[in-house]
Parts: C-alpha cells; sequence; structure tokens
C-alpha cells in the first residue's frame, strides 16, 4: 500500500512540475509516455447499441459525450448502416466512428457499409490523377479530367483508353450469354458519328463523313463477318449468313420493308413455292431492291438445289428477276443499255466464217469450246449459215461435237464464202472422279429461286430510367 502512495506521488509531481506523465520511464517524451516491453494499453470496453447512440457511454461531468472519445466495442448490434461490431470506435460528435473501415472513414479491406455517395468516395479532392498499382507498376488512371486509362496513361481527348502488347493479348473483351443483350453495345446518338470504328494496320482508321454504326479499315480486310452455322444438311441453319445489310423505308424495325437489303455468304431453302422439294442453295451473296411487290432481286455466286454434302446441283454466276444488260456510251457521253439475249435452256453458242471447196467444207468446233458442248440426239447441234455468194444453196450434215459439214445443193461445186452461228447446250461441270458439279444438261425452264425473307430486325432502346449522361 505505501508503494501506490509513493507512485502517485511521484506521477503527481510530474504533473504538477512538468505537466507531462511517465509510466515504466522517468523521462516522458509526451504529455502521457507509457512504456512497457511486456504489456500493452487497456481501453475501456463498452458494449454499444447503434452507432448513432451514445450510450453506454457517458460523460462523468455531465452533458454528451465528448468528441474524440475513444472505446473498444465488443458487441455486434444495430441495424445497417448504423450497426456496429467489435473493434474500436471514436464519438465525432454524432456518430461513433469505426477505425477499421466497417462504418468508419476510411475504406476496409473486408468491405464498408453505411456510405453515402454524396460525401464517402474513392479518389481526390484535388486536381491529381488517381492510381491503382500492382506489384508497384501502375496498371491504370483515373486521370483528374475524367478520362480513365488501362496500361497507358490515357490522354485528354478519350474517355476509356485500354492498351496491350504480345501475342493472343486483347485490349478489350466483352462476353454476354443472353438473347436480348449483346457483348458490346455502343451507340453514338449524333446522325454523323460513328459508333464503332476500327482500324488495322498502320494506316488511319477510316470512316464517312455522313456517319455510321460500324466503319472499319485495314490493309487486307476491313470488316469480315463469318458464321459457323451453316451446314448444308442442318436446315436449321438455313436463313443463315455471314452478314446482312438493310436500308430501312420507314425506320421501323417492326416492320418488314426495307428499301434495299443484301445477304453475304448465306444458305437459304429457296424452292420456288414452299412446296416443292428442299432447294437448298448456298451462295456468295443476295441482293434486293424495292418496296412490297415486284422487287428487284439477284443471287451472285450461287449453287442452288445442292445436295445435303454441299455438292451438284446447279452453279450460276449471276440469277435473278431482272434483265441481263450492259451499257455502252453514245455521242452526248450518255450511257445506253443493250441487252443479253436469254433462252429457255443452258446454251453455248460460236460464231465464224469458213469457204466451200468444190461444193463442201468440213468446219471443225473450237477444240477448247467442245470440251463445254453437249451434243447427242435429244440436244443436237443447231447450225445457222448465212451464204456470201450465189451458189445453188447449202446444207449441213455430219453434224457432232467436234464439228459440221457444209454442202452445197444439187451437188454444186462453187467456192461460195459463208458465215455459220452454232448453238449448242452446255455440258455438266464434273470433278476428277466422273461426278457431276453443277447439272446443265436437261434443264429447260427449271424452277428457280424465289427472293429470300427478310429478317426480323431489333431495336435496342435506352430504359426508361437509364440517363444518357452522368453529371
Amino acid at each position: 500500500m505505501k508503494k501506490i502512495y509513493l507512485s502517485l506521488t511521484v506521477a503527481l509531481c510530474f504533473c504538477t512540475t512538468n505537466a507531462q506523465v511517465g509510466i515504466g520511464t522517468t523521462n516522458p517524451q509526451a504529455f502521457l509516455d507509457l512504456n512497457s516491453n511486456t504489456q500493452g494499453v487497456l481501453i475501456s470496453k463498452v458494449a454499444l447499441t447503434s452507432r448513432n447512440i451514445e450510450l453506454p457511454v457517458v460523460n462523468p461531468q455531465g452533458g454528451g459525450v465528448v468528441e474524440g472519445t475513444l472505446v473498444y466495442n465488443t458487441s455486434t448490434s444495430g441495424v445497417a448502416p448504423l450497426n456496429v461490431s467489435p473493434g474500436f470506435y471514436f464519438w465525432d460528435g454524432t456518430f461513433w466512428v469505426a477505425m477499421d473501415g466497417l462504418g468508419g472513414r476510411d475504406w476496409s479491406l473486408l468491405g464498408n457499409s453505411g456510405t453515402n455517395p454524396v460525401i464517402n468516395f474513392l479518389g481526390t479532392t484535388d486536381n491529381t490523377n488517381l492510381i491503382f498499382r500492382t506489384n508497384n507498376l501502375q496498371r491504370a488512371v483515373v486521370r483528374s479530367d475524367g478520362n480513365v486509362a488501362i496500361n497507358s496513361p490515357g490522354d485528354a481527348w478519350t474517355k476509356l483508353y485500354v492498351n496491350t502488347t504480345g501475342a493472343f493479348n486483347d485490349a478489350l473483351r466483352g462476353r454476354n450469354d443472353d438473347t436480348v443483350g449483346n457483348a458490346l453495345w455502343a451507340t453514338n446518338i449524333n446522325d454523323g458519328g460513328t459508333s464503332v470504328l476500327g482500324g488495322s494496320g498502320a494506316g488511319g482508321s477510316i470512316y464517312p463523313s455522313t456517319g455510321a454504326g460500324v466503319a472499319g479499315s485495314g490493309p487486307y480486310v476491313g470488316v469480315y463477318g463469318t458464321n459457323g452455322y451453316g451446314s448444308p444438311s442442318n436446315t436449321s441453319h438455313y436463313s443463315n449468313s455471314g452478314g446482312g445489310f438493310s436500308l430501312d423505308s420507314d425506320n421501323n424495325t417492326a416492320t418488314l420493308n426495307n428499301s434495299a437489303f443484301a445477304k453475304i455468304a448465306g444458305i437459304d431453302n429457296i424452292s420456288p413455292d414452299g412446296s416443292l422439294a428442299s432447294r437448298r442453295s448456298l451462295y456468295g451473296g443476295y441482293f434486293n431492291a424495292g418496296v412490297g411487290a415486284g422487287q428487284a432481286y439477284a443471287y451472285v455466286g450461287i449453287k442452288y438445289n445442292a445436295n445435303a454434302a454441299g455438292g451438284g446441283g446447279t452453279n450460276y454466276k449471276i440469277i435473278g428477276n431482272g434483265t441481263n444488260s450492259t451499257m455502252i456510251i453514245d455521242e452526248d457521253n450518255k450511257p445506253r443499255v443493250l441487252f443479253s439475249p436469254e433462252a429457255p435452256e443452258i446454251l453455248f453458242e460460236d460464231y465464224g466464217t469458213s469457204q466451200l471447196v468444190n461444193g463442201e467444207v468440213y468446219v471443225t468446233i473450237d477444240p477448247v469450246l467442245k470440251k463445254a458442248l453437249y451434243v447427242d440426239e435429244k440436244h443436237p447441234l443447231k447450225v445457222f449459215i448465212q451464204l456470201e455468194g450465189d451458189c445453188a444453196g447449202v446444207f449441213v450434215t455430219d453434224k457432232s461435237v467436234d464439228g459440221f459439214k457444209v454442202k452445197e445443193l444439187a451437188r454444186g461445186t462453187s467456192n461460195v464464202k459463208f458465215s455459220w452461228h452454232i448453238v449448242a447446250n452446255r455440258a455438266d461441270d464434273k470433278d476428277s472422279l466422273g461426278n457431276v458439279t453443277s447439272e446443265h444438261v436437261g434443264l429447260r425452264l427449271p424452277y428457280g429461286p424465289i427472293p429470300i425473307k427478310e429478317t426480323q430486325m431489333s431495336n435496342k432502346k435506352f430504359k426508361t430510367n437509364e440517363s444518357i449522361s452522368m453529371n
């Protein structure tokens, strides 16, 4: 007991003479200097009930708890965001503020609660960038101008700048699994702007001055689309294509009345009336123009009525409901249209001149052309002769795929000149094994492909509570 009194007396002497108290030291370095190698300082333990309730802590002098009062809370109590959990708290005059981030003024590694987005935030209050690091290297930055950059310092005109290098590295990847949502949705609400601009190679990214949804440019391919679901034997793949374009007549995706549309690299069943056997067809391009009845349409590079393996059928360079034509320039430097003759069969023709020798001559068909001709009794060679001199007349005999003989009537022996014109059916295309790869022989006014149905489109709009800009 005497030792306790002695210690208190010494302590009071220090308070009186030096206004400093040292416990465990005779040379206090502060108002209160606690020094021990084996013991700590124990702060008052209390059971708080809520962050906005002072009790059970009281001011021994009466009145409210003084700001800065420190306690150690032992309870888990209250309702978020005013709940408390075990840990150190100090009173700020209104709330108990946790010192571990949970309900405190710093950000906790375990998450935070009770934050107010108006006054609580992660960032800077001056004109300084906010830097994020891993391995002590800068990985991302929120610039003081509000722009964000990853693996880059960013710039003043790009809101989000993502930079990456190395094989198989992607600067930005979106993934979504939903029939309505999109992995990437970009919108430019200005009619003259571009939503997605892609550029490859050393050249600049090119976009139309009138604006575009997507603009692509590159040294080899500007924009490339592919579709992995185009098996000829799978009917669920019909109407699929690698790409599509449309010009809407009323800017309403709910209506199927495009002014023009096109599909690239596609597959479909284009049976003439929907009731005939399947006319599965694969095409390089399909082009349609017009609204309502009488639309113009054409397929380019189409294998029509193919088999389940994608072979057979008939190959067409261009087929459609329009007229095959070309143009020439007149004396006023204006284009004029020429029309090509068309036939109900697939025919090849050739023209030439020859001359009778003592009343007859054998005309040989070009060896390159004859390989593409099919001549038999049912599909004979047609020969038309135009005499260019006086004689008793001529007739044609010995017709074959190799040629034909022209003889003068009545055993005439003149040497008259003449022009000839031949027409023959085109032979089927075959591979090295003799399999037909494109059917030509026997086709006469065959059923052709009907127009492809327009694809129903949808319009993704902003949600009613979504704001385009943020203040």
